[in-house]
């Protein structure tokens, strides 16, 4: 098993990818005991992390592949066809972990000493504000969903400048320097448990402290061991917001799959024939693949547009980062449309528990609600930057 200092065996996308697909009937087998489980099950973390699935995009310095976001977003895409909850945690727990190689190389040298792999929570939305202190600032307070925080080693928790609100200050620390609540009892994404993490005023140094906004913008820190593209200020947000997309692609052809099936056994004497023989359901499953192929296509597209715009040095403008955003929002819309078009259609066997297409329902929905992806404010910022307006916070820079 990789630790934080080992180096990783280089691989490609087709091999992860097939390691991915090798997993799905695995998972799809876990996957009604991972949502009872509440978060991720020990077999299932310990089967991810020997496929080398958590650091496709952690730099070699840390022990990964230091591999591209378009692999990274079409391994948790493959993942979700089995279960969305891991795909989850997957999906954000890798792009977590590549994000610890903006901090300072003494933070990063105190990470690699951690003989556990590397595996990082974030919340990344200020609920609390910092204290500022000699040397370093104080935390208090509590930190709601955190996903895979029962499996994290290292933890990003963000908080307020107290001088500048606006201003954003992400800290690392260990996960042991944090109480775990466990609050996560959700509708879908059950078996991520993205508790909450309570700090009782703990201490971050300084090297510890990084603000991204202004990393992006001038270098990280860390740029100094890690001269990747992707670790020196790459616009984290949006990368962010792909992250959170990915799992959707899977959940919705997860969900066609599931509709097939149910259409090939759904037959009674109230029926005119089998539900293969209707119309409406063969146009609906029609409509579905080629939906689907289109928001997969959109994500990946986007995602090998922006990483070459990251590694040619571009200036990702105002316009484009809106535009990603609005995209990522449109992939997420798409997706969600498909999975409650067949679910709808697919009669009242698919909600009781158990039903595939009842689990896919409840994980996209809830997947659909991050603040990430908030559509009415992707949409006003779209249209504010074409008609020469400023766009407006939360993320008016994309």
């Amino acid at each position: 098993m990789a630790t934080a200092k080992s180096t990783q065996a280089q691989m490609t996308r087709d091999e992860l990818l097939e390691r991915a697909r090798t997993l799905v009937p695995f998972l799809a087998e876990k996957a009604d005991e991972t949502e009872r489980n509440r978060t991720m099950l020990p077999e299932v973390h310990e089967r991810l992390t020997e496929a080398g699935l958590f650091c496709i995009m952690q730099t070699p310095h840390h022990g990964g592949y230091g591999l591209d976001l378009t692999t990274h977003l079409a391994v948790a895409a493959e993942l979700a066809r089995g279960c969305g909850s891991t795909a989850w945690i997957q999906s954000l727990i890798g792009n977590q972990n590549s994000a610890v190689s903006w901090y300072t190389p003494e933070a990063q040298e105190e990470v690699r000493a951690t003989e556990a792999p590397l595996f990082v929570g974030l919340v990344m939305g200020p609920p609390e504000i910092a204290e500022r202190v000699e040397g370093g600032v104080r935390l208090a307070g509590r930190w709601p969903y955190v996903s895979g925080a029962d499996q994290a080693t290292w933890l990003m928790l963000s908080a307020r400048d107290p001088n500048d609100h606006a201003r954003v200050l992400t800290c690392l620390l260990q996960r042991t320097d944090g109480h775990i609540d466990d609050d996560w009892f959700a509708m879908g994404l059950r078996g991520t448990g993205s508790k909450s993490v309570l700090l009782d005023n703990l201490f971050v140094p300084d090297h510890r402290v990084l603000c991204f906004r202004e990393a992006e913008r001038d270098g990280a820190p860390g740029g100094a061991v890690n001269p990747g593209s992707f670790y020196i200020g790459a616009p984290s947000s949006i990368i962010f917001s792909m992250v959170v997309a990915a799992p959707a692609i899977g959940l919705a052809a997860c969900a066609i799959d599931a509709y097939k099936d149910r259409l090939k056994g759904r037959w009674s004497a109230r029926m005119p024939s089998a539900q293969t023989e209707w119309p409406a359901s063969q146009a609906r499953l029609g409509r579905a693949k080629a939906r689907w192929v289109l928001a997969r296509e959109s994500l990946l597209r986007n995602a090998d547009t922006l990483t070459a715009q990251i590694e040619q040095g571009e200036i990702v403008t105002l316009e484009q980062r809106v535009f990603y955003r609005m995209a990522v929002v449109e992939v997420v819309s798409q997706c969600t449309d498909i999975v409650y078009d067949l679910f709808c259609d697919a009669g009242t066997g698919v909600t009781l528990d158990g039903s595939i297409l009842q689990r896919a329902f409840r994980d996209i929905h809830t997947l659909r609600s991050h603040f990430m992806i908030m559509p009415d404010i992707a949409a006003e910022n779209t249209g504010r930057v074409q008609l020469d307006m400023k766009p407006k916070p939360p993320y008016a820079g994309g």
